[in-house]
């Protein structure tokens, strides 16, 4: 299937340069039997895209129009019957129109008249089409439409717009090889001569979509799904994009398709990132639903169950509660107990009369903003002196035989992170104990994520996915690798720590 689906592609892109990616979803779309939206200014070769994936089909009736406002429903639906009329019946004439065909294209659509669009949608909606008293089934498989604008909310075209689950835009060629190859080649051929083996018939076509419904969305990629929809609905930026339950089922519906189309029994990872192209509704949204998207699956990938940001809380925690127990947190300053209080030691040089006098400080004056006095070595205070922490851990002295000031820091036994002197060896093998634990967790879940990696980043590469998002995705995981790698080397580091 996927060798057949990628050589089909290939045949009906030839020659259209910049275009492979859009005819290659194009096609996706028309298989899920969800209508595609080509987004572009004129002259981008949407009418051309949509001929050339009819290419690909078995077609027994294709039916494209232009729109504008002048059109009539006569010119979509078909000529009112004379006869009919002559016997009081109201019957368009359809063959060769909308409503007989199995593959349709709609340029220009939202250009058309109201009385045409509102046919348009429960014909699009139902594939029905009310010719007078009868309910006409219509075998539309494949409907595209393309225009220049895009239909403003709350102008009446929401309900239609809203069937359209594949929104394309189509970019004038960019790259100058491209643009020059175009300049010398001869007029692109509007349909190409498709194998018939390749060709996707009618009755295939009716198969695949049953089979379709068979594939499996596993677990993880329905959490990403949810991830995205309260993402969209909820955004911190208040930018919200509205997407229906509706447009929701018809999303995953296309991205189980390309699933199926890759030989795949299920949806994986690199399958979600054609919602790039179903989730946007007005142009500025483009931007902001690719980076909802790329964040979301960097963020969950192949996480599903895994931990990672709760396991570097873990680790945080412990390595400070080693930290603790090996180093000191804070200044220990050397402390004596005078009076039944605890005090500081310092020297002051104030003036001459105070050259290296033994000051001796209270304890609890620290951090505080009082005026207070030192006591000297016999234990009196020093009442030439007034002393105040000023809410800090060094003292301002000011006073003496000449109104000086000081600044003096008391004695510093340990200063703040430096090795304990005294050691437990019991909370030194608990804390490695500790350690060893956190650091197989993180080996057993990176061993986890490497598994899954390996199983599927072979089938990431997909004709309906541009190769620049397929390398993001696999250097997204590759960073989520890296990070495992990472927390573990410093449980490496901890747990030397712990040996020492």
């Amino acid at each position: 299937m996927q060798a057949r689906i990628n050589t089909l592609i290939s045949e009906i892109s030839k020659n259209m340069y910049e275009r492979e990616q859009i005819i290659a979803l194009s096609l996706l779309a028309g298989v899920a039997g969800v209508n595609t939206f080509l987004y572009g200014l004129p002259g981008t070769a949407k009418s051309l895209i949509s001929r050339r994936i009819a290419s690909a089909f078995e077609v027994h009736d294709y039916f494209e129009y232009l729109m504008n406002r002048f059109s009539t429903p006569e010119e979509i639906f078909g000529p009112v019957s004379i006869k009919a009329l002559k016997e009081d019946q109201y019957i368009r004439k359809t063959e060769h129109y909308l409503p007989r065909a199995d593959f349709a294209f709609l340029d220009e659509i939202w250009k058309a008249s109201p009385a045409i669009l509102n046919t348009l949608l429960t014909l699009v909606n139902e594939r029905s089409f009310k010719n007078g008293e009868l309910i006409q089934k219509v075998p539309l498989n494949v409907l595209m439409s393309a225009s220049n604008e895009i239909p403003e909310p709350n102008q009446g075209l929401d309900a239609l717009y809203d069937r359209f689950i594949l929104r394309l835009e189509v970019s004038p060629i960019a790259e100058v090889q491209n643009f020059h190859a175009l300049l010398q080649a001869q007029p692109t051929q509007v349909t190409v001569q498709v194998e018939p083996s390749l060709k996707i018939k009618k009755s295939e076509l009716a198969d695949w979509r049953e089979q379709i419904h068979q594939v499996e969305l596993p677990i993880a990629i329905l959490k990403i799904f949810d991830a995205l929809k309260a993402r969209l609905a909820h955004n911190f930026e208040d930018h919200v994009v509205y997407v229906s339950d509706r447009r929701w089922q018809r999303v995953a519906y296309l991205v189980k398709t390309c699933a199926f189309l890759n030989d795949r029994d299920q949806v994986i990872l690199s399958d979600l990132l054609i919602l790039k192209h179903c989730l946007w509704n007005q142009a500025e949204d483009i931007e902001f639903v690719t980076q909802q998207i790329d964040e979301i699956l960097a963020e969950q990938g192949l996480n599903d169950g895994l931990s990672l940001e709760q396991l570097i809380d873990d680790k945080d925690m412990l390595e400070q509660k080693v930290l603790n127990h090996f180093y000191y947190t804070d200044d220990v300053y050397e402390c004596y107990l005078i009076q039944g209080k605890d005090y500081l030691r310092a020297v002051t040089n104030l003036d001459r009369h105070y050259k290296d006098k033994l000051l001796y400080l209270e304890l609890d004056k620290m951090d505080s903003k009082k005026d207070f006095f030192a006591l000297d070595e016999t234990g009196e205070e020093v009442r030439g002196i007034v002393c105040n922490f000023n809410g800090s851990r060094v003292c301002t002295l000011k006073g003496g035989y000449y109104g000086l000031e000081e600044v003096v820091t008391p004695y510093i036994k340990h200063t703040k992170g430096s090795p304990r002197t005294e050691l437990s060896a019991q909370d030194k093998y608990d804390l490695l104990h500790e350690v060893q634990t956190l650091k197989a967790r993180f080996a057993q879940e990176a061993q986890t994520l490497s598994a899954r990696y390996l199983e599927q980043k072979e089938s990431f590469k997909s004709v309906f996915v541009a190769e620049s998002e397929i390398e993001k995705l696999h250097h997204a995981i590759q960073q989520q690798q890296a990070r495992y790698q990472l927390q573990r080397q410093d449980c490496d580091r901890l747990e030397q720590l712990c040996r020492s």
